[in-house]
């Protein structure tokens, strides 16, 4: 893991160079970069985050706010040059934290089929309503006192 990684939620929509040179990166095809990636298709409210490392941003992801029932998660992309050393899993540690600030107990996403058993590391499960996606629930760690 990098030492210096900042967690920036964004306050306006992800610019679409970015957007684009992100997927360009990660291989994906450049459908839906604009008004859909930027609008919320299941009636949340969306907000980018990004991951930096000094000032460089190494990871992006989209984030559809729907308290206070969920955040639904997509676009997550770490830069390649970056992969492989654990921003991914703290970026999503950080997306959870975010959402619990928000009072946003359940985090929702829809792998695909090569980062499944990434997401499945980090406790999520198959959620029985939504076939093919997966879900977390989240909520603030309590202490446990021994008797």
């Amino acid at each position: 893991m990098q030492p210096s990684l900042t967690f920036r939620p964004l306050s306006a929509p992800l610019p679409d160079k970015v957007l684009l040179a992100f997927r360009k990166d990660a291989g994906w095809s450049n459908r839906d970069t604009s008004a859909s990636a930027n609008a919320g298709g299941m009636g949340g409210l969306v907000q980018w985050v990004t991951v930096e490392s000094g000032k460089k941003r190494v990871a992006i992801a989209r984030l559809e706010l729907a308290p206070p029932q969920f955040c639904f998660v997509s676009d997550l992309i770490v830069l390649n040059a970056h992969r492989g050393r654990g921003i991914g899993e703290w970026l999503m540690k950080q997306i959870e934290q975010h959402c619990l600030g928000l009072g946003i107990p359940r985090v929702l996403l829809q792998p695909m089929d090569h980062n499944r058993a990434f997401y499945e590391k980090l406790d999520f499960v198959a959620d029985p309503l939504i076939a093919g996606f997966l879900k977390k629930e989240i909520r603030p760690q309590r202490r446990v006192l021994p008797f």
